[in-house]
């Protein structure tokens, strides 16, 4: 492994901030899970990085998955290239960074030449990769594998009997798509993170060598889940955008349409902005503060599109929306039976809590769901499975990762991380009143730091003490006299023996 170059920068969180390297590009594990964090800022470093780090995965992705399986063998894959040359359109700043990918594969040592294609990988081939769902109305593509997709959005009414949720969103996605064990090994998380004003961090969960927003969650809290639809139609005329691109355009902006919120509508105006080959449903949630909490966009390449929201469900859902492949207003609604046991889940109780959103969308379960995402727009929290060989991703335990400690955690240059690791810190009750408590219990004798802020930086609490040994230090946290909103407690554990400082943070909603 090359040796990371690393820049310093300085956490503004006290006036005793806590100084700390800032890593350009790493791997870490999450749950024995491949993740890969990009914090360059630039379109062709972030994919140089990415390409030096992980091009050994990339490219027998392409040799044994892309190729033969995606596009059905060498010829269907060379009549792939010969596509994406006639009929696609893509970014300049998408073509650096898969150039930069490239470029980062070569650095590494990897030998571009592919004896499966017999040629050289070039940066067209990470493009066709990112553009799978937009070949599948070429003549012959549509008996290609299709990727499924369920997706359950709750809020609102459906969620304020919910004492963790009480009243805000959370948001179920399955990616049903293919049990090849090549790409059942093959997932990876990529964390984007950006000082860029212009732009915002964000997560994409897909697998190697993608670079757009499938499936997508940025640092506002809108999340954004890419669904194939029906009706193939052969594609009339040139120039398409790959739809995961258009949803990381969306995704990655500070306020896409530039209506002064970030909102699902800034996913849709992005999709709607470009043409596109195929079909499909994107579906797209944010905090239910927002006058459209969810909805789900069904476009088309012939027949334009709609966008569908609670206002056209079944009165029964309340405020729960659902898609699967299958539109539901932009053209007659077909027969699916995973909407409809979705459907009838519903109609027992339109009441849903973290727990039974994702058991709901059990029922849509398949034996080629590959990944599982939950999310939780304002407590930052992510739930992720992943399918291993013989096992759904549906039927699998979910893993429970903060969002903002993905953004922030590279206090150290380490290779190979873990999130593994037992947290250190609990809050609860969260939300809470007029008393939180927060236990910190770390491992060995250390000196802890405990700041928390308001949303605007300012500093609401401080406290420093020390752990010797025991339960672990527990106090509690008045805000009886703080307003009611959202803060964030970042917790620094050093290590009295080894000095190495360890942060954790946590989102802390306070409510009257």
């Amino acid at each position: 492994m090359k040796k990371l170059v690393l820049v310093f920068m300085i956490l503004n969180l006290t006036s005793g901030a806590f100084a700390q390297p800032f890593v350009e590009a790493d791997t870490l594990r999450i749950n024995g899970h491949m993740a890969l964090w990009l914090g360059s800022s630039d379109y062709y470093q972030d994919g140089f990085n990415y390409g030096r780090l992980l091009g050994h995965r990339i490219k027998p992705f392409f040799e044994n998955y892309l190729i033969p399986v995606t596009f059905g063998n060498v010829a269907g894959y060379h009549e792939a290239r010969l596509i994406f040359d006639q009929y696609f359109v893509v970014d300049d700043k998408y073509i650096e960074m898969t150039q930069g990918m490239i470029n980062g594969m070569e650095y590494a040592g990897i030998d571009l030449f592919s004896l499966v294609l017999d040629d050289t990988l070039t940066y067209k081939d990470i493009l066709i990769a990112n553009s799978v769902p937009d070949y599948m109305s070429f003549p012959g593509k549509s008996n290609y594998i299709i990727p499924g997709c369920s997706t359950l959005t709750s809020w609102g009414e459906a969620t304020i009997n919910s004492p963790e949720l009480m009243g805000e969103t959370v948001i179920n996605r399955y990616l049903d798509w293919d049990d090849h064990p090549h790409i059942i090994n093959n997932p990876l998380i990529i964390i984007w993170v950006t000082g860029d004003p212009q732009k915002q961090s964000f997560v994409t969960f897909g697998f190697m060598g993608l670079i757009g927003a499938l499936s997508g969650i940025n640092e506002h809290g809108v999340a954004t889940f890419q669904n194939v639809g029906n009706f193939f139609i052969n594609p009339i005329g040139t120039g398409f955008y790959p739809v995961n691109l258009a949803q990381r355009n969306g995704l990655e902006a500070a306020d896409y349409n530039g209506d002064g919120v970030c909102s699902p509508r800034d996913i849709t105006d992005a999709v709607k902005a470009h043409n596109l080959a195929s079909t499909y449903i994107i579906n797209s949630a944010g905090p239910s503060s927002l006058e459209s909490a969810a909805e789900s966009l069904e476009i088309h390449n012939s027949f334009g599109y709609s966008i569908r929201t609670k206002a056209n469900n079944p009165l029964y859902f309340g405020d729960n929306l659902v898609a699967t492949n299958h539109f539901r207003l932009l053209k007659p609604a077909v027969f699916c039976s995973r909407y409809k046991r979705i459907s009838d889940s519903l109609q027992v109780s339109n009441q849903l809590d973290v727990n039974r959103n994702w058991n709901v969308l059990k029922t849509a379960g398949h034996y080629t769901t590959l990944q599982t995402i939950q999310f939780i727009p304002t407590q930052n929290i992510i739930r992720f499975s992943f399918a291993e060989v013989g096992t759904p991703a549906y039927l699998i335990e979910p893993y429970e990762v903060w969002m903002d400690t993905l953004f922030t955690m590279f206090n150290v240059g380490m290779n190979e991380k873990n999130l593994n690791r037992k947290s250190h810190v609990r809050v609860f009750p969260n939300p809470g009143k007029d008393l939180i408590s927060i236990v910190i219990k770390p491992e060995a004798k250390s000196k802890i730091v405990v700041v928390i802020n308001d949303q605007t930086g300012r500093v609401v609490f401080r406290e420093e003490m020390l752990y010797e040994t025991g339960a672990g230090k527990s106090f509690k946290w008045d805000t009886g006299k703080l307003a009611a909103g959202v803060y964030f407690a970042v917790v620094e554990i050093t290590d009295n023996v080894t000095r190495i400082a360890q942060q954790e943070s946590r989102k802390i909603v306070v409510m009257k």
